[in-house]
This record gives structure tokens, C-alpha cells and sequence, in this order.
């Protein structure tokens, strides 16, 4: 994916001279009469039903199901080895794991998990409802799987609907589907194999018929107003209302992990500490990564958004060298002197049990139509409200571990499933009287070049300092710096 002002496609203009005409031949125009009519389009054709797959044909075909949702046009997916459709060859998806990192042939769709772009997300959406429950192949456009300058599959997407029988004549191909439906900009379209005959007459129908992209309609999950100005405790305990919407929040820069930075802020009411996720892209200005450093107390511009892979995050920020005095660029907060302020990061210590079964009542301010001010209770999880902040769990007895092995980037991460102990050395319990546990994840970490084993944490105590995450409805502590772990004993 790019940017989405990739999508103002160039296109040659012919400029009509127009002579000076007479009165007496009607070349003159009165500025009331009525603009000319539209040109009609023509009729719309479904050129998703007249493609067929064909499952003798000499391309590359393999029956996946879904590992993880991306955006419009890329999608993660295992492959089925016992599948009755596909042949199944275990050495042509070993280079990559074992899974399968597609990037949809002859189709671009706009931005939603790094910058969000209009219709990024109701692409996305559309290509997750088309491909939810159903019987998936994935077909090479020729003899053999090709992959582009990301290490991406570029493949065609067949798709059986769900509770439609899984036999050829029932695949449609989402590819051609996403172009029909105006979600998606042409991408190589006319060069492969079903260009010329489907990709490339679909594309210009949806321009025709001016659908989505190509329309002026509104995107409902596209915010265009102005930047909300909310606190991160608000957004915290509200995120859905926020999701698509631009937002400016305040909160100092604790750590960087990948291409995010996290941000978060001290509420003095509640005790906790409320942050967010800031994704800054993989080609920063050198003015936002010098803005967005550890320690910073930062004003941030950006749109929310949420994604299966990546949870909530704000994307979309800027700071533009050139024109500082944008009111969308994210700045470091200064003081009254012009001084910038700064920040800890928090790591405040919090006990497992409450992280992950605790919930909270945090009250806000309302006002009502009277101009009275009354309190409203928000009902929240406790590990919803310190996600993606900072923490500390001390005490935590080691009683599993496992090391993640065949991952393109996790190999040598290591799951460390904990108990933490009390004052008298006894596990933490439920009410049920069950130890409860919590899971210390780490990125693969290296000390003097050499990977960490998980043997250098069986049976231990540790301490541990990282991000409240969530993992398959899990609540978990992410490390990703050596030193955040103590072993104590």
C-alpha cells in the first residue's frame, strides 16, 4: 500500500480551443442556462460472474484460510494441507514460514492500517465480509508463485461465499470484485492474466458508473471534520466512538517499539495512567522522529483506527518541515517560556489480578441541557484502560515457558507464563481460589549478539517492565528491551 496521493491518478487533458463565435450562430452561452446532462453509462455488468475458475489450468493454486485480516488488497493465510481442491507442498511456502503473505493482484485500494485514507477502511471491511467463513484459493498468475520487493505473494483471491458449495463454478474472484466495486485504483491491471478480458473492463465501469473512489460520496468510515481535541483518558474509555475520526491528545513518549512510538498520561483522579499507540510510518520526517522521542510531552494529530492485527492506534501523523504552522503537524508541547516540557515514563507497578479481571469506574463530567453538571460512570476493564502503557509486575514466579521457532520475525520470542506472589510468597489467586497467571511476551532479544535462551528464566522470579498488550483476548506484558527483565531469584 502507499499513500493515497498516489490515487490522484495523471491523466492527459485535451485542451479544446474554443474560437470567439457570433451571436447570430448560438455560439454564446447565458451564464442561467442549464448545464449539459451527464453522458448516460452503459449497463452494469457483473464481470465477477462471467470469470470462472478453472482448476486445471497450468497456474499455482493452493486452498488457504485466513491467518490474519490486513487492509483491502493484503491478507495473511494458511494453507489447508489436506485440502480435496489443492495439492499441498509444504517446501513452496517454506521460505516464508509456512504461511502465506498475499498482496491481491491488479488492485490497489486506499490506505487503513498506516496512514487512513478515505475509502481504506470500507475496502478492508469488504474484503474481510467477502472472505469470512468462506472456502479461499489463492491462484499465481502464471506457473509458478511470484512475490514483489516485500516478500508478498501476488496472487488472485478466489472465494466460495459461506454456506455455498466449495465447487468451481461458485468462486468469484475479489480481485475483480474490489475493481467493480469501485474500492480499489488500477495496480499493474491490464498486464496479467485476467487484465485485459475482466480487471482492466471492471475498473472503468466502476469509473463509469463513478463508485466509491471515484465518486464524491461520503465515507461513513472516513472522518473529514476538524481534529477532536480529546484527553487520553477519554479516548481510553470511549475508543469506539473515536475510531475513523481525527483527534489531537497530549501524553509524554515512554517508549518505541517498531514503527510506533507510545504515548500516555498520568490521571491524578483515578491513579492510572491512559495511553495509545502512535503509529509514525516507515518514512518519517526527521522533524516528527526528533518530535516523537522518548521523554517528550508531545501533541498528537492523527486519525484512530483499529485493525484485527494491530489493535487501536492513532495513524496518519505529520510534521511538515516546511510549514510548521500546520494545524494537523504533531509537536512537542512547550511551557509558557517556549521551554519543551518533558516527562518519565511511568512503569508503575500493578498486580496481574487486576490487569486481568479488575474492572473500574471512571467518572466524567456531563453537562445537561439545563447546563447542570452531573457525572457519568464508565464501566471499564481494568486492562482496557492501561493498554498500550507502561508497567511493572514484580514477583512473578516462572511456571511455563515456550519460545516461538519458524516465524519470519518472532523466531527466538519467548512466551513466559507467570504467577505473581504476595507478600508471604503464595500465589496471587480468583476468587475460585486459582492462581492467576499472565503472560511476560518478548521480542527476540540478543545480549552481546547472542539470542537469550528461554533456560535463563526456568523456575525463576522475575521482575518485569513493558506494555500492557492483548492477545487473543488476553491481557499480556510485551518486552522488548533485555534489561526490562530482573531475574531476583
Amino acid at each position: 500500500m502507499k499513500k493515497f496521493g498516489k490515487f490522484m491518478l495523471a491523466s492527459v487533458m485535451s485542451v479544446l480551443l474554443v474560437l470567439p463565435a457570433f451571436a447570430a450562430c448560438g455560439g454564446n452561452k447565458k451564464p442561467d442556462d442549464d448545464p449539459p446532462d451527464d453522458p448516460p453509462v452503459g449497463e452494469f455488468i457483473d464481470y465477477v460472474a462471467n470469470l470462472k475458475l478453472d482448476l486445471s489450468s497450468n497456474t499455482k493454486k493452493q486452498e488457504v484460510t485466513v491467518k490474519q485480516f490486513i487492509d483491502g488488497d493484503t491478507t495473511h493465510f494458511d494453507p489447508v494441507k489436506n485440502s480435496t481442491l489443492t495439492s499441498y507442498n509444504a517446501s513452496d511456502f517454506a521460505d516464508t514460514y509456512g504461511y502465506i503473505k498475499a498482496r491481491y493482484l491488479a488492485v490497489n485500494t486506499p490506505e487503513s492500517t498506516g496512514d487512513v485514507e478515505k475509502w481504506g477502511k470500507t475496502a478492508s471491511n469488504f474484503t474481510h465480509d467477502k472472505l469470512d467463513g468462506a472456502t479461499i484459493i489463492v491462484e499465481s498468475d502464471d506457473d509458478k508463485w511470484n512475490m514483489d520487493s516485500n516478500n508478498r505473494y501476488t496472487l488472485w483471491i478466489w472465494y466460495a461465499p459461506k454456506g455455498v458449495e466449495a465447487k468451481a463454478e461458485n468462486f468469484r474472484n475479489l480481485n475483480v470484485e474490489l475493481l467493480q466495486n469501485g474500492y480499489g485504483l488500477a495496480q499493474n491491471t491490464a498486464t496479467n492474466r485476467y487484465g485485459e478480458q475482466y480487471a482492466m473492463p471492471a475498473l472503468n465501469q466502476a469509473k463509469e458508473h463513478k463508485l466509491k473512489i471515484y465518486s464524491n460520496e461520503h465515507d461513513e468510515n472516513y472522518y473529514e471534520g476538524e481534529a477532536i481535541q480529546v484527553t487520553l483518558k477519554k479516548l481510553r474509555c470511549h475508543i469506539d466512538e473515536y475510531v475513523t475520526k481525527v483527534v489531537r491528545v497530549e501524553g509524554v513518549v515512554t517508549t518505541q517499539m517498531d514503527n510506533n512510538v507510545y504515548i500516555e498520561d498520568y490521571d491524578a483522579e483515578t491513579g492510572l495512567y491512559f495511553g495509545i499507540v502512535i503509529f509514525y510510518g516507515f518514512t518519517p520526517t526527521p522533524t516528527l522522529r526528533t518530535a516523537l522521542t522518548i521523554g517528550n510531552r508531545v501533541s498528537v494529530c492523527g486519525t484512530v483506527s483499529y485493525s484485527d492485527g494491530f489493535g487501536y492506534q492513532i495513524n496518519g501523523v505529520t510534521n511538515n518541515p516546511f510549514h510548521p504552522e500546520n494545524t494537523d503537524n504533531t509537536v512537542v508541547v512547550k511551557d509558557q517560556d517556549g521551554n519543551p516540557v518533558t516527562g518519565t515514563g511511568g512503569f508503575p507497578e500493578l498486580n496481574i489480578k487486576d490487569v486481568a479481571m479488575g474492572t473500574r469506574n471512571i467518572a466524567f463530567p456531563v453537562v445537561d441541557e439545563d447546563g447542570n453538571e452531573t457525572e457519568e460512570q464508565v464501566p471499564i476493564k481494568y486492562g482496557e484502560a492501561v493498554l498500550n502503557t507502561t508497567a511493572t509486575f514484580s514477583n512473578l514466579k516462572v511456571v511455563d515457558l515456550y519460545t516461538t521457532k519458524n516465524s519470519e520475525n518472532n523466531t527466538g520470542a519467548i512466551s513466559i507464563t507467570c504467577q505473581q506472589l504476595d507478600a508471604s510468597g503464595n500465589p496471587i489467586k480468583d476468587e475460585n481460589g486459582k492462581a492467576v497467571e499472565i503472560v511476560v511476551r518478548t521480542t527476540p532479544l540478543y545480549v552481546d549478539g547472542a539470542l537469550v535462551s528461554q533456560e535463563i528464566f526456568r523456575n525463576k522470579i522475575i521482575t518485569a517492565k513493558g506494555i500492557i498488550e492483548k492477545f487473543d483476548g488476553e491481557y499480556q506484558l510485551k518486552v522488548h528491551v533485555f534489561d526490562y527483565i530482573t531475574i531476583i531469584g
